[in-house]
């Protein structure tokens, strides 16, 4: 099974989010999952996150479910295509390629311990803050010591015990674009992990243990 079947707004969903991991990375791959009739979508970015979107099929899937890593971008242009019919249509996934290695190891699906909960508009404020802070510093640093005031900026700690580099992810991936939109955060071992109506973030702990996941978190 290399196929999917997706409606018109789902796909455009998909294809907005497969553009903005192809203007990080024009060589980026993503993890296809799916099952029943939920796909789910594992995308690595250059902040050392890694972001995940889970949308309906327009029908189901067989027993066996699909896991494939592909291009971003040649899926980017795939789904493009559909997103632009009037109807429902099949996906066909391009060929399999080689991932990057933060696909391998996937969140576990649970059970995550809540943490805190509140708005994008909560959120916002405090990465535009740190992008505006980090731009003032790069020049009174220099250009050698750039590379160091990033981790110092996007490691610093964010909104509800995550580290600002996944707020900042989410906000460059749309995840934070409605002001009202609710957010939650939890952990689990070795994982934290920013829900959104939109797609999740997760933060990789490598001083807990980790899990191999085969399906979707929804």
């Amino acid at each position: 099974m290399n196929e999917l079947r997706l409606a018109r707004d789902e796909a455009a969903f998909l294809a907005a989010f497969l553009g903005r991991v192809v203007g990080w990375d024009d060589r980026a791959a993503v993890r296809v999952q799916a099952r029943g009739r939920v796909v789910g979508v594992y995308a690595p970015s250059p902040l050392d996150v890694l972001a995940f979107v889970a949308l309906p099929l327009a029908a189901d899937l067989d027993d066996e479910g699909l896991d494939e890593t592909v291009s971003a971008g040649r899926l980017r242009d795939i789904v493009g295509d559909v997103s632009r019919l009037p109807e429902a249509s099949e996906v066909w996934l391009p060929d399999a390629v080689a991932g990057s290695a933060s696909l391998a190891v996937l969140p576990p699906r649970g059970p995550w311990l809540q943490g805190e909960r509140g708005i994008a508009g909560d959120v916002t404020p405090l990465v535009d803050a740190a992008v505006a802070e980090f731009r003032r510093a790069v020049p009174r640093t220099g250009s050698l010591n750039a590379e160091l005031v990033a981790e110092a900026a996007w490691d610093a700690p964010g909104w509800g015990g995550l580290p600002m580099r996944a707020l900042h992810a989410a906000r460059l991936l749309g995840f934070l674009n409605h002001p009202g939109a609710k957010l939650e955060t939890a952990t689990i071992s070795g994982w934290k992990r920013l829900v959104t109506p939109a797609g999740q973030v997760f933060v990789r702990n490598v001083a807990g243990p980790v899990r191999l996941s085969l399906v979707p978190n929804r």
